[in-house]
């Protein structure tokens, strides 16, 4: 024991006096741009960045091809915008562009929720003219459905939870937000005097009359956003408050992935067999 102290002892005091480092080499960087837990944010930076990267665009994170379609939620109902192989057997093409590269593995992870507990099918695009390409882009978006051709859904910083991903690769599946249904003044109050101004059209309803409801409301959703998003000031006022004490909605990157009601209604509306 002495001999093994006294050696470690010389060999510090050498290395220190030959001006060498006693830091331990760099291990193979991870998977992830930056040191983050890919399921919940937990660090106050952590989580303004993957708020910032979901709610920072006044649009919220679905796109669609004109005004009239993001007034009613065409991914819900329309069925022009489900995929090939409706119903039954539906195939998402897609593409990881380089830019999100470093995202396969945590992209793959919430891939495998919807093959698991869906009949969809995210396949790699070989010639599919239409096909949703994931890109490293400003924010986390994507178009509602299929719109046809190349469709873009971004995962930029902030987006490399595996909650988020599976919320975003909902909206390419066509599923529009839970918190915008219908029949949500039932379940939730929506404080709109809390939202930033300029970001109240994320709390529109979807008209009865262009929504299928297959399931009943649920706050859990992973379609559902938290009970600060569009806040004025984040984590003080509340823009969404549930009705029951079971009911306290939580951000995509807060939550693991598809509830079954999520995955209820993928199956219901690609009438899975």
């Amino acid at each position: 024991m002495f001999w093994t102290l006294l050696w470690w002892v010389l060999t510090h005091v050498i290395r220190h006096f030959l001006g060498l480092s006693d830091t331990v080499p760099a291990l193979e960087p991870s998977v992830l741009p930056y040191d983050i837990d890919p399921v919940n944010p937990m660090r106050l930076e952590q989580e303004r960045i993957a708020r910032e990267a979901l709610h920072g665009d006044p649009r919220g994170d679905m796109r669609f091809i004109s005004d009239d379609d993001a007034s009613y939620g065409v991914g819900i109902k329309d069925t022009k915008y489900r995929w090939p192989g409706y119903p039954g057997k539906p195939e998402i093409p897609y593409v990881i562009d380089s830019s999100a590269s470093k995202l396969k593995p945590l992209i793959k992870k919430a891939i495998d929720q919807y093959h698991k507990h869906t009949c969809v099918k995210f396949v790699e695009r070989k010639s599919q003219k239409d096909y949703v390409r994931i890109v490293k882009d400003k924010g986390c978006w994507s178009y509602v459905g299929k719109i046809g051709g190349n469709q873009t859904l971004s995962l930029g910083k902030g987006c490399e939870y595996e909650g988020t991903i599976v919320h975003e690769l909902g909206h390419a599946v066509g599923l529009y937000h839970e918190q915008q249904r219908s029949d949500r003044d039932t379940y939730i109050t929506v404080n709109m005097g809390n939202v930033l101004r300029g970001y109240e059209s994320n709390f529109n309803k979807i008209p009865l009359s262009r929504e299928l409801r297959y399931t009943s409301y649920d706050c859990d959703s992973i379609m559902h956003y938290g009970e600060y998003a569009f806040s004025k000031q984040p984590k003080k006022l509340k823009t969404m408050v549930g009705k029951k004490a079971d009911c306290k909605p939580k951000e995509p990157y807060e939550k693991s992935g598809l509830t079954t009601r999520d995955m209820d209604i993928v199956n219901k509306m690609y009438q899975c067999k």
